[in-house]
């Protein structure tokens, strides 16, 4: 069995480079289980998640999704500033 999950995110080409910027250093990480790919695209960022089992599809989106509330968390501080 294999899993797979696409999320897209949708904004100003500032912010998806900050998405891009943060989930790129995790994307070298080495797993024979999972996998997960950046594209960007004009004004959207695609992440493709694959994974063999379940437990690993949720670890890394898990990782991923954590990282994106981090990146928008900061976002939203630096644009009321």
């Amino acid at each position: 069995m294999s899993y797979k999950n696409t999320i897209e995110i949708s904004d100003s080409q500032t912010n998806l480079n900050a998405y891009y910027n943060a989930l790129l250093p995790e994307k070298d990480f080495k797993s024979e289980r999972a996998t997960y790919d950046l594209k960007k695209q004009k004004g959207k960022l695609i992440i493709t998640i694959e994974a063999k089992d379940a437990t690993s599809f949720r670890a890394v989106t898990n990782t991923i999704t954590g990282l994106i509330a981090i990146v928008e968390k900061s976002i939203k501080v630096v644009d009321s500033r």
